[in-house]
C-alpha cells in the first residue's frame, strides 16, 4: 500500500495513500492532487505516477526542482524508504507489499453506550451530564435492574461506568463545540484520544469531497485527503512505517463501527499480514467519524511497543470521542456549505437577476454542469460611435460614462429575468431563456429591448454628458448554454450559429433601432408593434434572412405572462 508522509515546515505530518495507476499532481496551485501553500513551491512541482510496486516522480519544470535523497532529479523511480525534497517540504514514500490483514470487530458495546452514540440521544444525554456536574448527584440506570440480571457490587460498577463515559462525553462536546474548521475539529480530536493510556501515535484520515459525495454508494473503493499523523511524544529514533490495511478501513468504513486490535501477533488471524509487521503495531483501535448515515473518515490509534493496551473499555472511550467528532464535523460542514452558497448566490447575482439566482441556489443539486443544446433568445447591444467619443474623452471620463450606461441596461435585463453573459467593450451579451424558461423568452427579451432604449434616452436627457445611442440585434434559436471553460476558469455562457445571427444583426441595426429575426418575431405574435425590413445577407449565411424592426416608442400591450412568470428548469448544461 503506497503513501506519502508530507513535512511541512511548522506543521504536522499528514499521510496520503497512493491509488495503483493513478496520477498525482503536486505543487501549490488548489488545482492539484497534493496542494503545498508554500513560497518554496512551484504552482505544478511535481509528477507522482505508478502501478503495483513502481512508482515514479518527475519534476514539472519547478523552480527549486525536485529532490531525492538529497539528489536533484528530472526522473526517478522511487523504493520504499526515499525521501522527496520539494522545496521546503519533504514527502517520504513508503511501499507496502502487502494489505492482507484481518482485523478482529470489538466485543458488542454495552447498551448504554449505543444510546450515547445514537445521535438523536445525545442532548439528553450532555443535559443529564450537565445535572451530575452541577449537583454531584449519581445517574440513574437507563432501564429497570432486576435482581436476577445483576448483584449490587455489579450495578454500582455499571452507574460508575456509566457516569464516566457521559461525563467524557460532556467534556469531549465542550473541547470540540468552538471548532469552526474540520481541520481544527481534527487537529483537537487527537490531542484527546493520545490521552487514553498506551496510545502512542495516531491519525484522522477524512475522505474526499468525491467520496464524500459516494460513500452511501461506495463499498471498498474510498479515497482520502492527506491524514493528519501525529505522535504523543516525538520519536528519538526512526519509526516504523505507519500502515494501515484496506482490510481494516473497509470494515470500519462499511460496519461504521468501532475496531479494537488487541495482540496482532498472537493472534493467529493475524499471521502472514506482512504490512501489520512492517507497521509495528502491537495493539489498536479504530472507529469511524461519521454522523447519523454521512461517513466523513476514520480516526485510528495503536501502541507500538506493548500487546494487549487496549481494553474493550477504552474502546468504549475512543468510540465516544470519535461519534461526537464526527457531530461536530458535520455540524461545521454545514456550516461551510451555507458559507459556500452565500458566495456562489452572490457570484450569480453578478450576471442572473437575484430572483433566479436564489432559485438556482435552492434548486443546486438539479442543476447540471457543462453544455447542453436548448432554445435560447440572444440580445446584443452596442453603443453606436462610442470609440469616436471616448477619443474626445479622458480615460476615467469614459469609463464613467460606460459604467452608468451598463448599469442601466444590467437592471432592465434583470427586471426581465434575463441573464447577462457579459459586457463587450462598449456592448453587451444577454440571454433569455436559460438557466430558466420563461412562457414567452422571445417576447421578454424584446420588453427588455425597448426598455433598454427609453432607459438610454432619459440617462442622455440627466446625465450631462454626450448622449449615447444603441443599435440592438435579437435572435431565437437552438445554441450550447452552461457552463464552458476549465477547472480553472469557467463562465456561464452560450455559443453557435443562434448566437452568431444574433450578434450580426446588432451589427446591422442603426443606432436607436431594434433588429429582430423573423424567428423571434413569430413568437412575440402581432401585439407589441414592427415592421419587416429587407431581408438582411449576414456573414457565414448563404441566404438573407428575413428581419424585422421593433417600433419601440409606439405603447406596450400589457405583458400577458408578468403575472404568470413560472421559470422552468432548463439546466446548466
Amino acid at each position: 500500500m503506497p503513501r506519502l508522509i508530507i513535512e511541512r515546515p511548522g506543521g504536522q505530518p499528514r499521510l496520503y495513500e497512493l491509488r495503483d495507476g493513478s496520477t498525482i499532481h503536486i505543487g501549490r496551485a488548489a488545482s492539484n492532487d497534493i496542494t503545498l501553500p508554500h513560497s518554496s513551491i512551484s504552482r505544478s512541482h511535481a509528477l507522482l505516477e505508478g502501478n503495483h510496486d513502481t512508482w515514479v516522480v518527475k519534476d514539472q519544470h519547478s523552480a527549486n526542482g525536485v529532490l531525492v535523497n538529497g539528489v536533484r532529479i528530472e526522473r526517478a523511480e522511487l523504493r520504499s524508504g526515499d525521501v522527496i525534497g520539494l522545496g521546503d517540504i519533504k514527502l517520504h514514500f513508503e511501499n507496502m507489499t502487502s494489505s492482507a490483514v484481518v482485523a478482529t470487530t470489538s466485543p458488542e458495546l454495552a447498551s448504554h453506550l449505543t444510546q450515547i452514540i445514537d445521535q438523536e440521544s445525545v442532548a439528553k444525554l450532555l443535559e443529564r451530564t450537565k445535572r451530575v456536574a452541577e449537583l454531584g448527584a449519581p445517574v440513574k440506570p437507563l432501564s429497570e435492574w432486576s435482581e436476577s440480571r445483576v448483584d449490587t457490587d455489579n450495578r454500582i460498577e455499571y452507574l460508575k461506568r456509566e457516569n464516566r463515559l457521559l461525563t467524557l462525553l460532556y467534556q469531549v462536546s465542550r473541547a470540540l463545540g468552538d471548532k469552526n474548521t474540520v481541520e481544527d475539529v481534527t487537529e483537537c480530536v487527537l490531542d484527546l484520544v493520545l490521552q487514553i493510556d498506551g496510545a502512542e501515535r495516531g491519525y484522522a484520515m477524512l475522505l474526499t469531497e468525491e467520496s464524500l459525495r459516494d460513500a452511501p454508494e461506495a463499498t471498498s473503493n474510498y479515497t482520502f485527503l492527506p491524514a493528519i499523523l501525529r505522535y504523543r511524544q516525538a520519536p528519538k529514533t526512526a519509526t516504523p512505517q505507519m500502515a494501515l490495511s484496506r482490510a481494516i478501513i473497509q470494515q470500519v468504513m462499511e460496519s461504521k463501527g468501532p475496531l479494537l486490535v488487541q495482540d496482532a501477533k498472537e493472534d493467529a488471524r493475524f499471521s502472514g499480514s506482512q504490512s501489520m509487521v512492517m507497521s509495528g503495531m502491537q495493539s489498536a483501535m479504530c472507529a469511524p467519524l461519521a454522523s447519523r448515515d454521512r461517513l466523513f473518515g476514520l480516526l485510528y490509534v495503536d501502541n507500538l511497543s506493548k500487546r494487549g493496551t487496549f481494553t474493550p473499555e477504552d474502546l468504549e472511550v475512543f468510540a465516544v470521542i470519535a461519534a461526537q467528532a464526527g457531530l461536530v464535523i458535520d455540524r461545521v460542514m454545514a456550516k461551510s456549505e451555507v458559507k459556500r452558497q452565500g458566495v456562489q448566490l452572490s457570484a450569480l447575482e453578478r450576471f442572473l437577476s437575484p430572483a433566479i439566482s436564489r432559485k438556482i441556489t435552492a434548486e443546486a443539486a438539479d442543476i447540471r454542469l457543462g453544455g447542453e443544446s436548448q432554445r435560447i433568445t440572444l440580445l446584443f447591444a452596442d453603443v453606436r460611435g462610442f470609440t469616436t467619443m471616448a477619443e474626445k474623452m479622458k480615460p476615467r471620463e469614459a469609463v464613467e460614462v460606460l459604467n452608468e450606461f451598463f448599469a442601466r441596461m444590467t437592471n432592465v435585463i434583470f427586471e426581465h429575468d434575463g441573464t447577462l453573459d457579459k459586457y463587450l467593450g462598449d456592448g453587451l451579451m444577454a440571454l433569455f431563456g436559460a438557466p430558466f424558461a420563461l412562457q414567452n423568452d422571445a417576447e421578454a427579451a424584446v420588453r427588455a429591448a425597448v426598455k433598454m432604449q427609453k432607459s438610454l434616452e432619459e440617462l442622455n436627457t440627466i446625465s450631462g454628458k454626450p448622449p449615447l445611442s444603441i443599435g440592438i440585434g435579437i435572435h431565437t434559436g437552438e445554441a450550447v448554454v452552461g457552463f464552458l471553460g476549465t477547472e480553472r476558469r469557467m463562465d456561464y455562457t452560450a455559443i453557435g450559429d443562434t448566437v452568431n445571427v444574433a450578434s450580426r444583426l446588432t451589427s446591422q441595426a442603426g443606432p436607436d433601432q431594434i433588429v429582430i429575426s423573423d424567428a423571434t418575431y413569430k413568437q412575440i405574435g402581432r401585439e407589441i408593434s414592427c415592421c419587416p425590413m429587407s431581408p438582411m445577407k449576414l456573414k457565414g449565411r448563404d441566404e438573407p434572412i428575413d428581419v424585422h424592426e421593433v417600433l419601440w416608442r409606439d405603447p406596450l400591450p400589457q405583458n400577458r405572462t408578468a403575472k404568470d412568470f413560472k421559470p422552468t428548469s432548463t439546466g446548466f448544461g
